[in-house]
């Protein structure tokens, strides 16, 4: 299952989380402060080197990606029916 590093008050989140319901795709939502410390945080650092939000994690197919736009579009032709 993929899973989204978001924080609720990002616009391009949204914008990621909106598009995912509306197709239809499950995800994991791990969800964190802007400017506050967290263990999903230290884990988005490992995986894609930076901490900017939304960014996607497939590990099923070896994916990481950061840019909501990227992130609907490899979606979309990935997992929606």
């Amino acid at each position: 299952m993929i899973e989204i590093y978001q924080s609720e008050g990002c616009p391009f989140c949204v914008k990621v989380r909106v598009a995912l319901e509306q197709m239809g795709v499950a995800y994991i939502s791990k969800s964190m402060p802007l400017r506050v410390p967290s263990n999903f945080k230290e884990e988005l650092l490992k995986l894609g080197g930076k901490s900017q939000v939304p960014f996607l994690h497939d590990p099923e197919k070896g994916i990481k990606m950061y840019e909501s736009d990227d992130i609907i579009e490899y979606v979309r032709e990935t997992y929606s029916s």
